[in-house]
């Protein structure tokens, strides 16, 4: 838990969210906490992620969804290498 929230905490240090979109950051550290990855993120479009809404309607601004993204990418990079 501790390392997912590090590797997320440079991006949230930067970056202005709010609270449905940290509740959606929040279920993405849940998830990688218990799968080790989040290879496929199509399970994004899911319940629990679109509890407070989907991608498109949380983050209007592109940047912020992909510096998600690049994190979990940066995690899956350091999980299997």
């Amino acid at each position: 838990m501790n390392a997912a929230k590090k590797a997320f905490s440079e991006f949230l240090n930067r970056t202005s969210m709010d609270s449905r979109q940290i509740y959606f950051l929040n279920q993405i550290i849940e998830y990688i906490v218990q799968n080790g990855i989040m290879i496929d993120l199509s399970v994004l479009q899911e319940s629990p992620f679109t509890d407070q809404g989907s991608v498109a309607e949380l983050f209007t601004d592109i940047n912020v969804w992909m510096g998600i993204r690049n994190v979990i990418e940066q995690i899956n990079t350091n999980t299997v290498a």
